[in-house]
Parts: structure tokens; sequence; C-alpha cells
């Protein structure tokens, strides 16, 4: 490649519209310290491996219940409006090596609210270990579509077909590298809020970032969304960890 220059293949395609998308957005910030070090402890102790994404998605899954505002997006067509999921289901940033190299996809945590921890992870570990061909069948066929007919589709199920948005693009998404020691703090997100976090340090504390869209969400309820999964994060969920 040094001197040369080469067309943006298909593989990519996906990750511009998100972006594309996300420009849109008007989203903003709300972040605390998560103290987290007896969930840790939990966690170690656990004879089932639980990976914290499960545990963070479980959290947000709950917290919907109490603020279905997560559960809601913003409809500008026809008319400015807001739609509400009667479930939650988180978009989930997944890398994942394939022929052509690395390549991003988007997988689901389905109705993390009423699922266990150990379906949870089972369904993380079909997105990230499961045949690509299989998982990610219809991003992958979207991606070969033309620009134009893949900005057609995004538009209805963002607009129009909103009964199943959900299921197909997800009420919510978590984007993470604490595996590689980054905190990803802002990132494109076309769904009303987005949960990230950072590397746990040595006192058990993880630094976790919600993105809102301030369309649907004001900062004092993003707060309020965020201390609700860090309770339940050291509370139900250490029960939940402790009953495996």
């Amino acid at each position: 490649m040094d001197g040369k220059t080469r067309c943006i293949g298909r593989e990519r395609s996906i990750v511009l519209d998100v972006v594309h998308l996300a420009r849109k957005i008007p989203s903003f910030p709300v972040e605390r310290w998560f103290e987290l070090q007896e969930l840790a402890e939990a966690r170690q102790a656990a004879v089932q491996r639980i990976s914290w994404i499960t545990l963070f998605a479980r959290a947000y899954g709950l917290a919907s219940r109490d603020f279905p505002e997560l559960r809601q997006t913003f409809v500008s067509w026809p008319v400015a409006r807001v739609f509400q999921s009667p479930y939650c289901v988180i978009s989930l940033a997944v890398n994942r090596q394939v022929e052509s190299g690395e390549r991003l996809f988007f997988g689901r945590l389905r109705l993390p609210e009423q699922r266990s921890l150990l379906e949870i992870q089972a369904e993380l570990d079909d997105c990230v270990n499961g045949n690509v061909q299989r998982v990610f069948k219809q991003q992958l066929r979207s991606a070969m579509l033309p620009t134009w007919l893949r900005r057609i589709g995004w538009w209805w199920r963002l607009q129009v077909d909103l009964q199943q948005k959900a299921r197909r693009v997800g009420t919510a998404s978590m984007s993470v590298l604490a595996s590689y020691g980054v905190h990803n703090r802002l990132h494109p997100c076309i769904l009303t809020s987005s949960l990230s976090y950072g590397p746990q340090e040595p006192d058990g504390r993880m630094w976790v970032t919600l993105q809102c869209d301030h369309r649907v969400l004001d900062g004092a309820l993003a707060a309020r969304a965020l201390n609700a999964m860090h309770d339940l994060l050291r509370t139900q969920i250490v029960q939940e960890l402790e009953q495996l």
C-alpha cells in the first residue's frame, strides 16, 4: 500500500453508514466511577465464565425497565415523535478476523432484562466465536448492496418499520475496548444511548460512560439511569453471580 491508493471495500460499508447516520444525532456523555470490587470477586469465584460485557448488558437491560426512555427512539418523519420499544435489544460492536483481515460487525444481545447471565453469555459467545457467515449473514448481505440502496434501508428501519427496529437495529448499544487496556469513551452512536467502560483499576473501580441522544434524554435522567446500573451491578447482579 505504500505510495498507492485503493478503493474502500464493501467490508467497511456498514461502518461508513453508521458514521454517516451518527453525525445527525446530538449526543452527550454522562460518566462516573463504578465501584465493582465485590462484583469482580464474585465473577472470579463463579464456576461459569461470565464476561464483563454480559454483566453490563444485564444491568443495562434491567435499568431499561425502570427507565423506559432507554428503549425510546427519536423519529423525525413525517413529524417529530418518540417511539418506545416494549423490550431491550443491545447492539454490540464485535471485531472478528475473516479471510480479508479484521472486520467490525454488530451483534445483538436480545432481551437482557429477561434472560439469565448464562443465556446472555451464550449469545455473546456466539457473536464472538460463532461462524461469521451464519451469525452476521444479514450484515454481510447488506454490505454488498449499493450505498443508495443501503441508505434507503436504514431510513426504512429507523423511521418507518418501528415495530421491527429493536430486533433489526437495537434499542441501545455497547462498544468496549477494555480488554485492550483502553476506554473508547465517545464513539459513533445511532441509537438513543450507548454504554462503554474502561479497564478495571487495581482498587476495583471502572470508569463508565453513557452516551445519550439529547432529543430523547436529558442529563438528569441519564445520570439516574447510570446510577441505577451501578447499583444493580453491586446488588442484584452480584447475587446472580453467586447463585451460578
